[in-house]
C-alpha cells in the first residue's frame, strides 16, 4: 500500500519517476528477493541510501518482448567466474548507474541473472538515446565485452533467471499502474484550473458541455484506475500477512498470485493516463501543443508506459493466458464454471434476490460482466484447445472484458464503502457512469470474439445467450459527467 502511494505521488515527476522506479523496483528488488546475504550486505545499503545507482538490463535489440530469446552470453571460466558478452538496449539509468542487474545465457543456453558493476573490466555504456519523452532520464545501451563477473555475483541460480525477471516485472507493472494515478490526477488539476480561467465567447470554457464531458470522463477513468490500484495493493498486503515464510518469500508469492491484476493495472493505467493527458492537451487548445505549458511534456512522457514493463499487447495476452494455465493446472475451476454457466443459460432465469443497496443495478451488472467474460473464455477454450495461445485477437478481446470487469467491481466495492452522501455520492456517480459505458464495451468485445469463433446457427445461439447475460440499463451519463466536472472545477482538481 505504501508503494502505491509513493509511486502515485512520483508519477507526476516524469523523468525522475523513471529514475526512482528503476532504482527502487528494478535494481533493489531482485537483490532483496534473490540475493545471498553477502550480496545484500554489499549492495543494498548504498542502493537504498542513493550513494549507488542501479539499473536493470533485460531488453536487447532482437529480444524486447521475447525476453528469454536474449543473445547475451555468460561463459563459465575455470575459476568459477563468468565472461559476459552482449549488448542490452533502452536501459533506464544506464548512463550513470553503478550496478546493473543483467540477464544472460550461461554457455549460451541457461537464462540467468547476475549483479554486474560498472567498475568491472569490459563494462561500458553507449550514447544517450534521443527519446520522444522522459528527456530528463538516462536511457543508453549497456555493452559487455569479455566483462569479468566473479562467481559470487551470480544472482539466484543458473538457469533460473526467468524467476528473477518475471517477478520483478510483476512488481514493476503494479508500480506503473500506481504511478498513473498521480499523473492523471495532476493533469485533471491542470485542465480544471485552465478551463476555469480560459474565456471564449464571453465565458469560461469550463461552462461548455463539451469541456465538462472531458473533465467528467477524465475523473471517472482516474477513479477507476485508482480503485483498482488500491484494491490490488490491499490484496497483496493481505497475502503477505498470511504467509508463513520471510518477507522476501511472502512478497514473491503474493506478486505471483496477483500477476494477472498487475498486468491489468499496467494496461488500464497506461491507457487511461494516455486518454487523460490527451484530453488535457485538447482542453488547453493551442497552448497545450507548445512547451510553455506542461501539458505537452506530460503527453510525451507518458507514451512509453504502453511499452514499459512488457508492451500492452503482451500483457493483454498474459491476462487470459494466465487464467487458462491456472485452470489447466487445476488451480482454478474455470472449466467447470463455464459448463455450469452453459446450463444456467439454457435454464429459466430464477427471480433476482432483492437488493436495497444504492448501487444494486451496478452490483448486478458486475455479475453479468463476469458471466460474459466466462462465456467467451469458455467458448475459446472449447473451440481452440491447446492452440488458444495462437488466437491473439480473441485473447485480447477477452482481456478487455476482464479489465473492464475488474475496474467496475473495484469501483463498486469502493463506492459502497464510501456511503451515499457527500463524497460517497460522487463516487457512486462515477461508478454508475463507468459501469454503464463498460456494458457497451464488454458487449462489443464479446460479440467480436464470438463472431471470430462461430458462424451460422451456432453464432446466433451464442449471441442470444450473450443477450441473456448482459441486460444493463443505461444511465444518464451526461448529467453525471457534468456534476463531476463542476466539482473538479470548483475544487481546482481531482475530487477523489
Amino acid at each position: 500500500m505504501t508503494t502505491a502511494v509513493i509511486a502515485g505521488r512520483f508519477g507526476e515527476a516524469g523523468s525522475f519517476s523513471t529514475t526512482f522506479g528503476a532504482q527502487t523496483g528494478l535494481a533493489i528488488l531482485p537483490i532483496l528477493a534473490f540475493g545471498t546475504e553477502a550480496q545484500k550486505q554489499r549492495y543494498l545499503p548504498k542502493l537504498v541510501s542513493g550513494e549507488c545507482v542501479g539499473a536493470y538490463c533485460l531488453s536487447e535489440a532482437g529480444s524486447g518482448s521475447d525476453a528469454l530469446g536474449a543473445k547475451t552470453r555468460a561463459d563459465r571460466q575455470p575459476d568459477g567466474s563468468f565472461r559476459l558478452n552482449g549488448e542490452k538496449m533502452w536501459i533506464s539509468n544506464g548512463g550513470f548507474a553503478d550496478v546493473y542487474i543483467v540477464f544472460a545465457k550461461v554457455d549460451g543456453e541457461q537464462f540467468t541473472a547476475f549483479i554486474v558493476e560498472r567498475a568491472f573490466e569490459g563494462v561500458s555504456t553507449g550514447a544517450e538515446e534521443h527519446k520522444m519523452g522522459l528527456n530528463g532520464s538516462s536511457t543508453t545501451p549497456v555493452i559487455f565485452q569479455d566483462a569479468h563477473v566473479p562467481a559470487e555475483n551470480l544472482l539466484g541460480e543458473i538457469g533460473k533467471g526467468h524467476k528473477v525477471a518475471f517477478n520483478v516485472l510483476n512488481f514493476g507493472r503494479f508500480k506503473l499502474g500506481a504511478s498513473t494515478v498521480g499523473s492523471a490526477s495532476g493533469a485533471i488539476g491542470e485542465a480544471a484550473r485552465y478551463a476555469a480561467q480560459r474565456r471564449q465567447f464571453g465565458q469560461p470554457i469550463a461552462g461548455f458541455g463539451a469541456i465538462r464531458h472531458k473533465l467528467g470522463e477524465m475523473t471517472i477513468r482516474t477513479y477507476a484506475i485508482e480503485s483498482m490500484v488500491f484494491r490490488t495493493a490491499g490484496l497483496i498486503d493481505a497475502d503477505m500477512e498470511g504467509h508463513e515464510g520471510g518477507h522476501e518469500a511472502a512478497l514473491l508469492a503474493a506478486l505471483e498470485e496477483h500477476a494477472i491484476e498487475s498486468s491489468i493495472l499496467k494496461v488500464a493505467g497506461s491507457e487511461i493516463l494516455d486518454y487523460v493527458l490527451d484530453e488535457n492537451v485538447q482542453i488547453h487548445g493551442g497552448n497545450g501543443y507548445v512547451r510553455d505549458y506542461p501539458a505537452e511534456r506530460h503527453y510525451r512522457d507518458a507514451r512509453v508506459n504502453r511499452i514499459f514493463e512488457g508492451t500492452n499487447e503482451i500483457n493483454r495476452l498474459l491476462i487470459p493466458g494466465m487464467l487458462v494455465r491456472r485452470a489447466l493446472k487445476g488451480h482454478l475451476p474455470l472449466i467447470s464454471a463455464a459448463r455450469k454457466l452453459q446450463d444456467e443459460i439454457l435454464s429459466p432465469a430464477p427471480p433476482a434476490a432483492p437488493d436495497d443497496s444504492h448501487l444494486a443495478p451496478q452490483i448486478a451488472a458486475v455479475r453479468m460482466f463476469k458471466k460474459a467474460g466466462l462465456a467467451v473464455l469458455g467458448l475459446a477454450m472449447q473451440t481452440y484447445g491447446e492452440k488458444l495461445t495462437d488466437q491473439q485477437e480473441v485473447l485480447s478481446l477477452e482481456a478487455d472484458i476482464l479489465i473492464d470487469t475488474y475496474a467496475a467491481e473495484s469501483m463498486v466495492h469502493r463506492a459502497l464503502g464510501a456511503g451515499e452522501s457527500g463524497a460517497g455520492a460522487l463516487q457512486a456517480d462515477a461508478t454508475r457512469a463507468f459501469v454503464s459505458d463498460a456494458a457497451v464495451r464488454i458487449e462489443t468485445a464479446a460479440r467480436s470474439a464470438i463472431a471470430a469463433m462461430a458462424e451460422g446457427d451456432t453464432l446466433r445461439t451464442h449471441l442470444a445467450a450473450l443477450r441473456r447475460l448482459l441486460k444493463v440499463n443505461p444511465v444518464n451519463t451526461v448529467a453525471i459527467r457534468r456534476r463531476l466536472a463542476d466539482e473538479a472545477v470548483a475544487r481546482g482538481g481531482y475530487i477523489f
